[in-house]
């Protein structure tokens, strides 16, 4: 912390104003509790310098951590695993900075007004297409009388697909439910309140369930609530798009660990622990959201198209010259485990992808 503000001499004061234990002049802070050594009262300068030093590391230490991070890839993490750490922030609270900051910043420019307009453009237009199909199959005299005008009315054929679909769908009671197998009864279940809120409009499921003479419990509840957001998000997966796109610095930090268990797998014969594994994972994922958000500012500015591609081949060479330095092995070992570690990497996003959608879909 620079002498500056409260910690100017001149707000020394003889005693720690938290723990009373005897203090000099000299001393910035107590040597028993570890408080500032200040007796200035606290103002809205100083409040909001010490906010962001505790959170950004907002000194010196901040300086050196981005310097050589983008720089001097692997340095970092294998000067803070021997013990240099006062002059660099601390990993994990940066990566957590770095990646909000990231995420405020993509979340700016993504427009989900607009995404969502274009969605339902393109459902209309499917909807009618596959209205056709039916039709065609169904009545094909119907057909031919609709393809002779010369302007298809869509919002006809929205309607007209509603009434063809209606006359597929079936009600099954509680009875025909408890005949079939588990997952039969839960798909089949889960279809039907879907359907049945989107020909009913009911959305409160003690009324619909009334309705159809089904059990209330709180499965059932439950499951029509669920096929009541899948029918709209059917129509407009956006809302769910942007429910996941607020939780994923948090689905990613907690991603990380277990791509620092497959780093300890790969190194398993290196004399790293699971933690300094750990440390240099969120080093280089850090690094990844200070590039690529870069990239989004000058692809917002600028507009240019290439920048992401680029900005994804420089981040896999410094991911390689990262576990040359931090590892210290030689060119053909080195390429061999990073090609394996983005083989894990990439496996182990599928599978996150799938947790997050599923969770998510849970959950929304």
């Amino acid at each position: 912390m620079n002498e500056k503000g409260r910690f100017l001499k001149k707000y020394r004061g003889n005693e720690c104003l938290n723990c009373g234990v005897p203090l000099d002049l000299l001393d910035k802070y107590c040597h028993n509790c570890g408080q500032a050594n200040t007796t200035k009262r606290l103002t809205l300068k100083d409040l909001f310098n010490e906010f962001f030093a505790s959170i950004f590391s907002y000194d010196s230490r901040l300086r050196h951590t981005i310097v050589a991070l983008l720089f001097k890839p692997g340095k970092i993490s294998k000067d803070y695993i021997q013990g240099q750490r006062a002059k660099y922030a601390n990993p994990f609270r940066f990566y957590l900075s770095v990646s909000i900051i990231f995420f405020i910043l993509y979340g700016f420019f993504l427009d989900f007004e607009g995404m969502s307009s274009r969605v339902g453009s393109r459902n209309n237009d499917k909807v009618a297409e596959e209205t056709l199909k039916k039709i065609k199959e169904i009545d094909p005299e119907r057909l031919e009388r609709i393809e002779s005008e010369r302007n298809i009315n869509i919002d006809s054929l929205l309607t007209q697909n509603d009434s063809i679909q209606q006359d597929e769908r079936t009600l099954y009671t509680e009875a025909e439910l408890d005949t079939m197998s588990s997952f039969s009864s839960f798909i089949n279940r889960f279809t039907m309140y879907q359907n049945f809120h989107e020909d009913t409009g009911i959305r409160l499921p003690d009324e619909a369930l009334d309705s159809l003479n089904h059990k209330k419990t709180w499965f059932t509840k439950y499951l029509y609530k669920r096929g009541v957001k899948a029918e709209k998000l059917s129509d407009d997966p956006t809302d769910l798009v942007e429910f996941i796109f607020n939780k994923l610095p948090f689905i990613i930090f907690f991603f990380l660990p277990l791509l620092a268990l497959a780093i300890w797998l790969l190194y398993i014969r290196r004399s790293f622990t699971y933690m300094e594994h750990l440390v240099f994972t969120f080093h280089t994922q850090t690094i990844f959201f200070i590039l690529f958000g870069i990239a989004l500012l000058v692809d917002e500015i600028l507009h240019i198209e290439a920048v992401t591609g680029i900005t994804a081949l420089l981040f896999l060479f410094y991911l390689y010259k990262a576990l040359r330095k931090f590892y210290g092995q030689g060119r053909f070992k080195t390429i061999v485990k990073f090609l394996i570690l983005n083989l894990l990497f990439f496996i182990l996003a599928g599978i996150g992808v799938v947790v997050t959608l599923v969770s998510s879909i849970l959950l929304f």
